[in-house]
């Protein structure tokens, strides 16, 4: 499909539309490809209305330098206001300031000083002074257990199916959901600054350097809008925006979203590999694509099974393991029906970026500050989203100052219970009409 030129934004009909979004393949560099020619920033990098050209920053950039060197030519104002909590990189900044962009910015978000996110973000820092130093050291500590206990679950599943069914089974779903569980974990380490825990993320046949564009820039910056790729790359089959032509079999989605989940771990691994063997958009093989094979890997060496039947059980294993890590990261509470999706009505035009954030999110409140759910279940969601380079274990630290700053503006922070969240991601995939966000408080 060639790129949409003409379209323009529904919820915010003065922006552009993604010019990539409906173009094939789907991925993580037509998106950024799309910004290069949308963004104004004219091969340099962009923040907020300037000009930067951070190219002898790229080495040193103590996040590593893939955040850097990929957004190359793109707006990177959202990224810029909320993976810097120190107050370090605003320092720096004017370093390598180059000149005035000559084009507006193609986002519709707003980091005033006295709004709501720019305030938050000040209580935070102060509040992050108090957590404990070593707090972090307990997601260590249940990444590297669930590491371990796929180690030894992978090979133990192959001897169960030598025993009995029921044995070969239990242990079989034993390690499909131990292999969601920590692949979600190391999600919680590619948000941050390069480390080897962001390496279990590709054990499940995805690629912790796409999902760094794909979900940390684009989903978390942009979340549910157009620029939100994470909604474009799996539609038709599940349709989270609301349209009026929306057809019945996209609304039956409802139903058949089980089976989506269940095959979309095997389809973004063999989407992944494709793209790097035909070198899409200057994207290769490495080393990289050979971790996802470490599991079978290790199944045939140490399972017993013949090499046929080790690989139908790591296929097997994929299965479950898909439909838990889509399942939780589907209800972590971006789709719901109560939520902002592009084809809404926004709050304004030009809206406060944390605002929009919790207009587009509906919390799990049974997860709230419970750290295994969270760092296993993308729970503290809201919190997450807010300031991402955190580590899961110090987010609930956060809810007085969040609370208590949603109360000064006025601000209703919506909640779930789990359940009310699986019935309301149905209701969203149902929902045509558009939500009408523009009458209520909190504008700033």
């Amino acid at each position: 499909m060639a790129p949409n030129t003409e379209k323009r934004q529904v919820s915010f009909p003065q922006l552009e539309y993604p010019i990539y979004r409906e173009a094939q393949p789907k991925s993580a560099q037509h998106w950024l490809k799309g910004k290069r020619m949308q963004d104004g920033a004219e091969d340099l990098w962009r923040i907020h209305d300037s000009l930067y050209d951070l190219t002898d920053f790229i080495s040193s950039h103590p996040g590593g330098s893939q955040w850097i060197a990929v957004n190359k030519g793109t707006d990177i104002t959202e990224a810029f206001e909320t993976h810097h909590l120190k107050g370090i990189a605003e320092s720096l900044l004017p370093n390598y300031y180059v000149r005035k962009a000559t084009k507006p910015r193609n986002q519709p978000f707003t980091f005033k000083e006295d709004g709501f996110y720019k305030t938050l973000k000040l209580k935070v820092m102060d509040q992050i002074q108090s957590i404990p130093k070593d707090v972090r050291k307990k997601s260590d500590f249940i990444t590297d257990g669930l590491l371990l206990a796929l180690i030894v679950l992978a090979p133990l599943s192959c001897w169960g199916w030598t025993q009995s069914f029921i044995i070969g089974a239990s242990l079989t779903l034993m390690t499909s959901y131990v292999l969601s569980s920590v692949v979600t974990c190391a999600h919680n380490y590619f948000h941050r600054g390069d480390n080897w825990r962001m390496y279990i993320f590709n054990l499940a046949g995805m690629s912790f350097s796409d999902w760094r564009v794909s979900h940390s820039m684009s989903h978390h910056l942009h979340t549910n809008t157009a620029q939100d790729i994470e909604l474009s790359m799996i539609e038709p089959f599940l349709q989270f925006i609301p349209y009026k032509d929306k057809p019945i079999w996209a609304q039956m989605g409802a139903f058949y979203y089980p089976l989506v989940y269940a095959t979309s771990l095997l389809s973004i691994m063999g989407h992944e590999l494709i793209l790097s063997a035909t070198n899409h958009e200057g994207k290769t093989l490495t080393w990289k694509n050979l971790i996802p094979f470490l599991i079978p890997t290790w199944m045939y060496i140490m399972g017993g099974l013949p090499l046929h039947w080790t690989i139908l059980l790591w296929l097997a294993t994929m299965v479950p393991a898909s439909f838990f890590f889509v399942f939780y990261g589907l209800t972590a509470g971006h789709h719901n029906h109560r939520n902002f999706f592009e084809g809404d009505v926004p709050r304004d035009e030009n809206i406060d970026w944390g605002i929009h954030q919790l207009d587009a999110i509906c919390e799990r409140i049974d997860y709230a500050g419970n750290h295994f759910k969270s760092i296993t279940r993308f729970g503290d969601h809201a919190l997450h989203h807010l300031f991402p380079t955190l580590d899961h274990a110090e987010l609930k630290y956060l809810y007085p100052v969040l609370l208590e700053h949603c109360e000064k503006f006025e601000f209703q922070f919506k909640t779930n219970t789990f359940y009310e969240t699986i019935i309301n991601a149905s209701k969203q995939l149902i929902r045509k009409r558009p939500n009408n966000f523009r009458d209520v408080k909190a504008t700033k």
